[in-house]
């Protein structure tokens, strides 16, 4: 497989692309689900509670929550001051998250997945995030093929002259939306075009944009959201089409490909299945 791929001020690694398989089966883990239970309850409550406020919070017995709660402040999850009952959150959580920055989580989901549809379909792929005004390319694994079309890694472009912009901005809650234009129009009153309120339309709608390139002649865009677990778009995942000899695949091939591609890196993030989109294309 080819191995040619890049990310930004990150290490490579991960196994290779998962590949599907049958449905995993649904298995119960109550006393993990009553620990999670009273870290989310607890967590947008500063002051603090008892263990009977956690009981009557939850619906649940103290019986069934006390192993529970001792376990979590032996762990350090936890914490009492001293003569008191009443338990608050640590910073252990604040610590563990910062020992796994989104973008390191992003990148470890997407690089294997990105290397098997680089493979499979002959063509470059990249990862891009959006950044103030701009969009960031933050992975970029090659073609495996001796030519073929790429952007540098760390390239930085303006929104709207991007399919991978595009579709980052189709995909924001319409106040953002509305509110991130204005700024962009600002800077060029003539970014997006007379079309930018269709063209968001169309990536509502069928899920990603497929569409010349607006800087490299003869390149097709093939662009689509990547989600996180709250169903947020974080990321596009971007192909430029370059249709050449020794290409296997039509674009619309490529694009299934890049579709199915997107749901499973939005899987590994845990997006849940109902907002990765569909891998059936047009």
């Amino acid at each position: 497989m080819n191995d040619d791929a890049r990310i930004l001020s990150l290490e490579e690694g991960g196994p290779a692309a998962a590949r599907k398989g049958p449905a995993r089966p649904v298995y119960k883990a109550p006393a993990a689900e009553k620990a999670l239970d009273i870290l989310e309850f607890m967590a947008d409550r500063p002051d603090g509670v008892t263990q009977t406020e956690i009981s009557l919070g939850l619906g649940r017995s103290i019986h069934e929550l006390y192993r529970i709660i001792q376990l979590l402040e032996k762990r350090g999850y936890l914490v009492r001051a001293p003569k008191s009952d009443r338990y608050r959150l640590s910073l252990k959580l604040f610590e563990l998250a910062h020992k796994h920055p989104p973008v390191n989580r992003l990148v470890d989901a997407a690089l294997p997945v990105m290397r098997g549809l680089a493979q499979d379909s002959d063509q470059s792929c990249h990862l891009v995030v959006l950044n103030g005004l701009q969009v960031l390319i933050v992975v970029q694994v090659e073609s495996p093929l001796p030519m073929r079309y790429s952007v540098a890694l760390g390239s930085q472009f303006p929104v709207l002259e991007t399919s991978s912009g595009a579709v980052l901005l189709a995909s924001r809650p319409q106040p953002d939306r509305d509110q991130l234009i204005e700024r962009l129009l600002a800077v060029d009153p003539r970014a997006g075009g007379a079309d930018l309120g269709e063209r968001l339309a169309a990536i509502d709608g069928q899920g990603y944009e497929m569409r010349a390139s607006l800087a490299v002649e003869g390149c097709t865009n093939i662009a689509l959201p990547v989600r996180d677990h709250t169903g947020r778009t974080v990321a596009a995942l971007t192909v430029p089409y370059l249709p050449q000899t020794h290409a296997r695949f039509d674009r619309q091939t490529v694009l299934r490909l890049a579709q199915a591609a997107a749901i499973e890196i939005s899987r590994a993030l845990g997006a849940p299945d109902n907002t990765g989109g569909s891998a059936d294309g047009p």
